[in-house]
């Protein structure tokens, strides 16, 4: 185990100053060594510029009286604690580490680690912070904490990067602790008073906070002077136009502060807002203090609990109107001129199109929704605009993901005007790269309704295409759509022009890999964080064609044992992924 305890510590401290017994656990101090730790002892005094200097200790006694006390005693100067414990109670444990001056780590629960957390017991790996100021927040308390710290965990995953979040209600400055120890959040607006210097405040008041300047809204059991209606009203103000907003409050027995019921806050939600999905907490258990969930379940669904918790995003065709005040914050202008491939405010007419329609991982979490935005956008966008290209990819893998071979016969068309638009020196290169990518889409459906010669073709042509007028990274497209045309040759029996497909994504790899990347990374000490993640993407699909070339005499010896020496590789790995998780939802759903 020494292993995995020394990448979770890493993974959530990073590399730091460790004190440790050496003795007592040679082989853990082994691991952390070789991770990049500082291994130090017990109570070492040496001063270190490391911002985290940690102890670990594993309490395996029982209870947690005196003994536990002296245990602990000597990591109060490391300012942070890795407790590993077993089994011992765990308010004895909590009480003795609170009365010494520990509390809760900001990133001491993430979300999937909420059950771990029960009334009896700490989970078996457990983080602090020693603190000798006196707050009396959610992090300086035990198991009546867990629910509301296990709300922001959940937050805090629906925080982008750079992200100006607003954090509202009925908590204390320990929620935007949280926020920033979690996410990679920009900044963070704290509604209430003064606090901690590394976030804004607002007072009691939003009145001071510009309209559409919040990137997401955090508010759990937030109370309003208007009521909880009027602080919607707030929020749908504040919110920039690809906002999002992460909403609960405790259900309402009858003094009408609160939304009574699911009905009631969808209701109220769908006339500011897009509501996304919905959260379940409740207990996994009978016995109260055992374990607990907080689910996510579709916005539809009804859950009997006591909390009413909903993620809603802004409507982002209300942004038409304001394309020049676009900023994306995971690429500020203080950084410089974006590199053309994240440069979206220039791209489209409406920019802030981008996160909440096109960006994996940010646009909708709702598919009807998203689907339904994307046909919006198709009807009244330009038709040579790069909001039109991305629409129409949005909604076309959208039939592919649903293999609806009857609906691609009505978005082949549109993909068919798109692409076959005049382009010259003026198109620009967003619209470029969106050509690109619907003729490699509309292979994928050509292929989906049996259409195999269309299916070449449109592949043939993506395969051919100017691909590093946009970036070197959009090879991907036409590297898979000479391997997906080769596929098709290999069946009908071609086998010399399936050879020549696979050569030719080997050779468009090896071009895209010799490109010139400085300017495309982006300006210096603020690369791309994507960006050599993709092109180690292209590099890999290129080998994939490598690997077919170099086994290739096996292919009149046996298809079968040619094609387990090639298709080693999954091309559109993001496709796959969401594919899978797609499946793996409705299997949590049954």
């Amino acid at each position: 185990m020494s292993i995995q305890i020394a990448n979770a510590l890493v993974q959530r401290l990073g590399p730091c100053v460790v004190e440790i017994d050496q003795a007592a656990h040679p082989e853990l101090a082994c691991e952390l060594a070789l991770m990049g730790c500082d291994i130090a002892a017990p109570g070492a005094k040496t001063p270190s510029p490391a911002p985290v200097h940690a102890g670990y200790l594993a309490w395996t006694a029982p209870g947690a009286g005196a003994s536990f006390a002296s245990a602990i005693a000597p990591f109060a100067g490391a300012g942070t604690l890795a407790l590993h414990s077993a089994g011992q109670p765990r308010e004895a444990l909590e009480a003795q580490l609170f009365a010494h001056g520990w509390r809760r780590h900001p990133a001491g629960m993430m979300l999937h680690e909420y059950g771990e957390w029960t009334g009896e017991c700490l989970p078996a790996l457990t983080y602090w912070q020693h603190d000798s100021g006196q707050r009396d927040g959610w992090l300086d308390r035990g198991f009546e904490a867990d629910a509301m710290i296990a709300r922001f965990a959940m937050a805090a995953t629906h925080v982008r990067a750079g992200d100006r979040v607003m954090i509202d209600g009925a908590c204390s400055d320990d929620a935007a602790s949280i926020i920033l120890a979690l996410s990679r959040a920009g900044s963070v607006l704290f509604v209430g008073a003064a606090g901690d210097s590394r976030w804004e405040t607002t007072g009691t008041s939003l009145d001071a906070v510009a309209p559409q300047s919040v990137d997401l809204v955090i508010a759990f059991d937030a109370d309003a002077a208007g009521g909880w209606q009027s602080r919607l009203e707030d929020y749908a103000r504040l919110l920039k136009p690809d906002g999002r907003a992460v909403l609960g409050w405790r259900r309402d027995r009858g003094d009408g502060s609160r939304p009574r019921d699911w009905d009631a806050l969808d209701d109220a939600v769908s006339e500011r807002l897009l509501p996304e999905l919905r959260y379940a907490q409740c207990a996994a258990s009978p016995n109260p203090r055992g374990p607990h969930m907080l689910l996510q379940i579709p916005v539809e669904q009804v859950a009997d609990v006591d909390w009413l918790i909903m993620v809603a995003s802004a409507n982002p065709l209300l942004g038409a109107g304001s394309a020049l005040e676009y900023e994306n914050p995971a690429y500020p202008l203080r950084h410089g001129v974006p590199p053309t491939l994240v440069d979206f405010g220039a791209a489209y007419d409406n920019p802030w199109l981008y996160r909440s329609l096109v960006q994996m991982g940010e646009r909708l979490n709702h598919e009807v929704k998203l689907a339904r935005l994307a046909e919006c956008v198709i009807e009244d966008s330009r038709p040579d605009s790069a909001d039109r290209g991305a629409a129409i990819a949005v909604l076309g893998y959208r039939i592919l993901e649903m293999r609806r071979a009857d609906l691609a016969a009505v978005i082949l068309p549109p993909i068919e005007a798109y692409v076959g638009q005049p382009i010259d020196q003026s198109t620009p290169v967003h619209v470029r790269r969106w050509r690109i990518s619907l003729a490699f889409l509309a292979g994928r459906l050509s292929e989906l309704r049996e259409q195999r010669e269309d299916a070449a073709r449109w592949y043939r042509q993506a395969a051919e295409a100017n691909w590093w007028d946009f970036s070197p990274l959009l090879a991907t497209k036409s590297i898979a759509a000479a391997f997906y045309e080769a596929r098709l040759h290999l069946a009908a029996g071609n086998a010399q022009t399936a050879l020549a497909c696979f050569r030719q994504g080997m050779e468009t790899s090896l071009k895209a890999a010799a490109s010139a990347h400085d300017e495309q990374l982006g300006p210096d000490g603020h690369p791309l964080p994507f960006y050599l993640q993709e092109l180690a993407e292209v590099i890999d699909m290129g080998s994939q064609c490598a690997n077919a070339l170099a086994h290739f005499h096996l292919w009149q010896r046996d298809p079968g044992l040619f094609w387990r020496q090639v298709d080693v590789r999954r091309f559109g790995l993001a496709s796959w992924a969401r594919d899978l998780e797609r499946e793996n939802q409705r299997l949590r759903a049954a």
